[in-house]
């Protein structure tokens, strides 16, 4: 039966036996195939294959669960394809019956080969393998930024490279429509720009060549906030000087065969840039940083320019974006780090992970077999200097917990940066420029929501689309949530989920699709709370003020008053509480409306109502104590303290005596 299959991982995935596709409708089952393909004739173990099926959160069932998976899919293509050993499960195959084993086979005899025909025909043999974008109908998102990642990196550069072959032997026109395709798939792959402007001049297109020149820095200006790269720029000058016949400059990466022992030479383990996306100002900063030329004016080796260590923090409040923006600027900035880019989590299913686990997963996506690993946090800090030296590569570090966990995580060697993300400013990480992401300003919420949606109906209900902008108080992820529910639901009217925003109590609940949830991304923060502070984050949130004072605080909460400050700056540093210095009054704090709301639920849920009601009682006592405040009336004092508990009783609520001052 073994002989009988046939497997295919570019375009959608497939598998037939004796010509007959078996259908796989099950999308679990179609990740577990796809991520055993990848590694064909390869172990991966059963902690490998949960990651790619259910991410960093799986369920208690999950080695059960792909138990039963492995038994079905043995049922279906054979106990002799799908295998057991102790460490793990195998797809077993032979070359011929993977179109991936015959895709690297013929893109290294391509590679080898000296003869520019001789090239070109073994490059098209390749593509005529590949056939299409790999995993196109994958619904796996860590499969996709994994072994994925990498496949699809190598597809583009065996496109690229095809297209050089079949122009070095004057087949100009025949490359236009795959790489028109490519540009339009791939938009900011600027490699693919200037082989299209080269191409369409050489088949006599000179001035299409120039207006794709422009539509493509168009596109980088409009999109990413920079100017086109070096290679862009002299296919634009090669062609203005009726010069492009010569070879463009490109550093190609090494190629990567998946089937075999993964190479260290361009490891590439980012996520998916997400399009829609964009905080211009801030994402061409940092770009520039990671561009800018070195300041100390030393040299790298052999006479190249070193880069300067460089490391950008982003830190911020949970559902900011900050690992949507870092990886949209490491996708950016990818040229210039051609030798590999890296992603990493930091925070793990169980917690923050250590450093030896973070650099033990990093080392391996550098080539070093697992076996060659070190236990030792030292020597693994050691080997893991010793892979970047030398190196032009970019680590994301993402979900940081503190400076002692990333510490050690840093690339050493000036050729290589980092971008770090964190809810807490890592203040005393060394030659770090740290960056603070904020809300969103207006005009940056209406605009990603109108990449999502479409700016005709963005338009088309103006009014209730900046109403759902402030409901959702210009928090990135709320607004990306909104804008996908829209996107999945074409028959609504902005104004209806305007409507059903409108209602605080189901406010959260309107903030969640797919796997994305405000609510769920506030409980990160308040999971990195001790208990006393978490008592202080729900009971606060009572307080019918726009903001508050330590010392009303301290009242609440019945703590003195360096207790309760101390309290407070650990809520503020983990932005679960804003804080600010308002002239005569001090340093005030506020929540974010939909941070008091999270608060609200918890509170409402764990706190009696005894505690609640004195936390807000004791609050008023000491707002109305000092001498500018008028005095509560004492027969409101022991009652219901909610404004509508005030007006049951025809009672004017504390809020509009003064608690805004």
């Amino acid at each position: 039966m073994l002989d009988d299959l046939q497997f295919g991982v570019f375009g959608p995935l497939t598998v037939r036996r004796n010509g007959t596709a078996i259908e796989i409708p099950q999308a679990k089952h179609r990740v577990l195939v796809a991520a055993l393909l990848l590694r064909a004739n390869r172990v991966m173990t059963s902690e490998e294959l949960i990651q790619q099926l259910w991410g960093s959160e799986p369920p208690l069932t999950a080695r059960k669960t792909l138990q039963g998976y492995i038994a079905r899919l043995r049922k279906v293509l054979g106990a002799e394809a799908v295998v057991s050993r102790s460490s793990g499960y195998a797809i077993v195959t032979d070359g011929d019956r993977l179109d991936l084993e015959r895709f690297n086979r013929a893109v290294r005899e391509a590679e080898s080969a000296q003869d520019p025909a001789e090239r070109a025909r073994l490059f098209r043999v390749a593509m005529d393998e590949a056939g299409g974008t790999p995993l196109v109908d994958i619904p796996s998102e860590y499969l996709q930024h994994g072994d994925g990642a990498a496949l699809t990196e190598r597809w583009l550069n065996t496109v690229e490279n095809w297209a050089d072959a079949e122009m070095a032997v004057g087949r100009h026109s025949d490359v236009l429509p795959r790489l028109k395709a490519l540009v339009s798939e791939h938009p900011f792959r600027e490699s693919a720009w200037s082989r299209l402007m080269k191409a369409l001049h050489r088949a006599g297109r000179q001035a299409e060549a120039l207006s794709t020149y422009q539509e493509a820095r168009r596109l980088l200006a409009e999109e990413l906030g920079i100017e086109p790269g070096q290679e862009l720029r002299a296919a634009h000058e090669q062609i203005l000087a009726g010069s492009d016949r010569a070879p463009l400059e490109r550093r190609e990466p090494a190629p990567r065969t998946l089937s075999a022992a993964p190479s260290p030479a361009t490891p590439f383990t980012l996520p998916p840039r997400l399009a829609e996306f964009a905080r211009p100002a801030i994402e061409s900063g940092m770009i520039r940083r990671l561009l800018d030329p070195p300041s100390d004016g030393q040299d790298g080796q052999n006479g190249q320019e070193a880069l300067p260590q460089r490391t950008l923090a982003l830190h911020g409040a949970a559902g900011m974006g900050k690992t949507t923006l870092a990886v949209r600027v490491a996708h950016a900035v990818s040229s210039t780090f051609p030798d590999g880019q890296l992603f990493v989590e930091l925070q793990g299913e169980r917690g923050p992970r250590t450093p030896e686990d973070v650099l033990g997963e990093l080392v391996r996506a550098l080539g070093v077999a697992p076996e060659s690993v070190p236990a030792g946090l030292g020597e693994l800090a050691a080997l893991y200097r010793g892979l970047l030296s030398r190196r032009r590569i970019l680590v994301v570090l993402d979900g940081v917990r503190d400076e002692a966990q990333v510490r050690p995580l840093l690339p050493a060697s000036p050729t290589c940066a980092a971008i770090v993300t964190s809810l807490e400013m890592l203040s005393t990480l060394g030659g770090t420029c740290h960056i603070r992401l904020g809300l969103l300003s207006s005009e940056e919420a209406g605009d990603i929501l109108g990449r999502m949606i479409g700016r005709d109906r963005l338009a088309a209900e103006q009014q209730a689309a900046d109403d759902l902008v402030e409901y959702c108080g210009r928090l990135p992820l709320a607004v990306r949530i909104i804008g996908a529910r829209l996107l999945e639901r074409p028959h609504w009217r902005i104004g209806h989920l305007a409507q059903r925003m409108s209602s605080t109590r189901r406010r959260l609940d309107e903030l969640r699709v797919g796997d994305l949830s405000v609510r769920d991304s506030l409980a990160v923060g308040h999971g990195c709370l001790d208990p006393a502070e978490r008592r202080a984050f729900r009971l606060l949130s009572l307080l019918e003020m726009p903001s508050f004072p330590a010392h009303v605080a301290a009242a609440a909460l019945g703590l003195p008053d360096d207790r309760t400050e101390e309290t407070l700056e650990r809520l503020t540093a983990l932005h679960l509480l804003d804080a600010d210095f308002v002239e005569a009054s001090g340093v005030r704090f506020a929540y974010h409306p939909l941070v008091r709301l999270y608060a609200r639920e918890l509170t409402f849920d764990q706190d009696p109502v005894q505690a609640r009601h004195r936390a807000v009682q004791s609050a008023l006592a000491a707002w109305y104590s000092r001498p500018s405040r008028p005095r509560v009336p004492a027969r409101l004092t022991a009652a219901d303290p909610t404004a509508a508990g005030w007006a049951a009783r025809g009672a004017t609520a504390p809020t509009a005596l003064g608690f805004t001052a």
